[in-house]
């Protein structure tokens, strides 16, 4: 790596920034390692206060070879730079290419909703900005691949013993971003719902970790200490001017319920912010299906079972349980699932109008043998050989002793 530390005056488009002299939180800058590509992200650093930065000359255009350093608004005239792109950048969020793969949008994401939480610790909350810039990318993956990235959801899982806060609320945000394309909310309402889910935990962090990550066995003052987790979220993240209402009604309404049975205020049905209920939904569903403490994870199929069983019971509206489960399959992605063939196949895609047929990889043949190479086949698609597959019934994969995480680990086919 060539280094040098400039100042913002000679930042020119085409040079690869790798640190700025802000905190990335007080940005709308996701990644502080970058290129830039036009004088409109130049424009945009100087309003939020930087004013000087490293470049890697390795990875980008090094400094004019003149005695004079010439502003930033004269540097388009020079031969070395590349022209200004012509679209206008939404103030200053990366947009990934569709060639990204969901495994390093995942891990990008990732990094930077630890780096959230490990500033709520501190007592500094995020920017609205910063948390949008990382809605945004997932929102853009889930749009471009929606099975690519909710295969990376169940891949963690499997590889993570025990579930974060931080990995929580990326799995929330991912699948409520899902629900909330499937329910056919405008993006900027996408938007809210993500931000909302990245953030529906924040409130933890006020609270012991021990307590914490124990929060699912908890009982009597523990429990009741617990629940304030809503409120003390609502009150750390309006410290920070700006974060949008619909954002905070999700962390303080996201275990409310619609038959009244939620906590912290007992609200009903109609006093429910309806992207607060999405969010809720989903982090019922992902409680569930992650392992917590000395509480083993659910199999996914017996979790949209509890999920179903809930709606019923009035807990969520039906609809919006409707659309969840349309979302996900009843098959989700990761569940191992025995074929009416005697086959074993691991269900790797979600076909959303027809849940009972998902996309799966056939790893075992009637008799058990394993297939040299997995077959991958859509239910719901019609066999070239005329076999008609159906799942019989779904499988405990530690039962089985299967190793799901090896057959998701892979290009995937994509879902509708």
């Amino acid at each position: 790596m060539a280094t040098k530390r400039i100042a913002i005056e000679q930042l020119i488009p085409g040079m690869f920034i790798v640190e700025m002299d802000v905190p990335w939180y007080r940005t709308p800058f996701l990644f502080h390692k970058r290129l830039v590509n036009d004088l409109r992200t130049i424009e945009l650093m100087k309003q939020h206060g930087i004013r000087m930065v490293t470049i890697d000359t390795s990875k980008g255009s090094d400094l004019p070879s003149t005695t004079t350093q010439p502003s930033a608004n004269a540097e388009s005239t020079s031969p070395n730079v590349p022209v200004p792109s012509e679209s206008t950048p939404e103030q200053g969020i990366e947009h990934k290419s569709d060639t990204q793969p969901a495994v390093v949008i995942y891990a990008q994401a990732q990094e930077a909703v630890e780096r959230i939480f490990d500033d709520l610790e501190r007592g500094v909350p995020p920017t609205p900005e910063a948390t949008k810039a990382i809605v945004s990318n997932v929102l853009d993956q889930v749009l471009n691949d929606r099975a690519a990235i909710a295969t990376q959801v169940a891949i963690q899982k499997i590889k993570q013993f025990d579930r974060s806060l931080t990995t929580h609320a990326l799995d929330t945000c991912i699948l409520s971003l899902i629900v909330a394309i499937e329910s056919e909310l405008d993006q900027p309402l996408q938007e809210l719902v993500g931000m909302g889910a990245l953030l529906h935990d924040a409130g933890y962090v006020r609270l012991p970790r021990n307590l914490v990550r124990k929060r699912d066995e908890c009982t009597g003052q523990d429990k009741t200490l617990l629940e304030q987790h809503c409120k003390l979220g609502v009150t750390l993240l309006s410290e920070h001017p700006g974060m949008h209402e619909e954002v905070l009604r999700i962390v303080r309404e996201h275990h409310e319920r619609s038959d009244k049975s939620g906590f912290p205020s007992g609200l009903g049905h109609d006093q429910i912010s309806r992207l607060a209920q999405i969010v809720g939904i989903v982090d019922f569903y992902d409680g569930m299906v992650s392992r917590r403490g000395t509480r083993p994870a659910m199999i996914p199929h017996d979790a949209v079972r509890q999920l179903f069983l809930a709606g019923e019971r009035g807990q969520f509206e039906k609809t919006l349980v409707e659309v969840m489960i349309r979302s996900i399959g009843v098959y989700p992605v990761g569940s191992l699932v025995r074929l009416n063939t005697g086959e074993q196949a691991v269900v790797v895609g979600v076909n959303p109008q027809q849940r009972l047929k998902p996309l799966v990889k056939v790893t075992t043949d009637p008799q058990g043998g394993a297939y040299t190479t997995p077959i991958e086949i859509d239910l719901a698609a019609s066999s070239s050989d005329h076999t008609v597959r159906t799942v019989l019934r779904v499988l405990d994969p530690t039962r089985e002793r299967v190793n799901i995480g090896i057959h998701l680990d892979t290009t995937l086919p994509r879902a509708a």
